[in-house]
């Protein structure tokens, strides 16, 4: 299958560019990733003590990047298999 057809591929991307909009410095407040990552407002004060804390603030970019991502591409993954087995339900007639 196409890699541009799957839904993964285009979440991972979004994931990306909203990662480097942050590095970049464009999000200085980490609201675009705030906002973009459903579980963040449950970790928001573990994430909070992290970034807040100088032993362990070096921690917080790579560890918000990697939620992000891993968040999105679970996400794809999940909706291109349902998508996969829906499309193979309709194809054998089940």
């Amino acid at each position: 299958m196409n890699i541009f057809k799957k839904l993964t591929f285009w979440f991972v991307l979004f994931s990306l560019l909203v990662c480097f909009n942050n590095l970049s410095g464009n999000d200085d407040k980490n609201i675009l990733i705030y906002l973009t990552n459903p579980f963040n407002p449950f970790l928001n004060k573990w994430l909070t003590g992290i970034n807040t804390n100088p032993e362990t603030a070096y921690l917080f970019q790579p560890l918000i990047y990697g939620l992000h991502l891993l968040f999105w591409t679970g996400l794809g993954l999940i909706i291109d298999k349902l998508i996969k087995k829906d499309k193979n339900k309709k194809h054998t007639g089940r």
